[in-house]
């Protein structure tokens, strides 16, 4: 019925082919396309598992046991900092460093001037 109302008028009927056009086949039946998109453990098979980047610390053995791998772990080396007159906040005002060249530090340990 809505055809028939199209189809009197020239320009409704333009339209409604060129939307059929642009839906396609099927339409929007199926959604909306997924394709150019990061692939996620909800698009993938049941065992897909993507992850955040995190290193696997084992292993999952045949009975379905994690075994851990000590030498794996992440181990975080932090130097002693009691005696450090440093603190965690620097301020805005604080004048920025420039950065110098390796012969500009060769040259002031020497005391001779290198030009810039």
């Amino acid at each position: 019925r809505d055809r028939m109302e199209a189809a009197r008028r020239p320009i409704g009927a333009a339209m409604e082919v060129l939307a059929i056009t642009m839906r396609g086949k099927f339409g929007n039946r199926y959604g909306a396309s997924k394709g150019a998109r990061p692939m996620t453990a909800k698009k993938g098979p049941k065992d897909f598992i993507k992850g955040k980047g995190a290193t696997k610390a084992g292993y999952v053995n045949s009975k379905g046991r994690f075994i851990l791998q000590p030498h794996k772990l992440v181990e975080f080396v932090v130097p002693d900092l009691s005696d450090c007159e440093l603190k965690p906040y620097v301020a805005y005002s604080t004048p920025k460093l420039e950065k110098k060249t390796l012969e500009q530090l060769q040259a002031q340990e020497e005391g001779a001037t290198v030009p810039q």
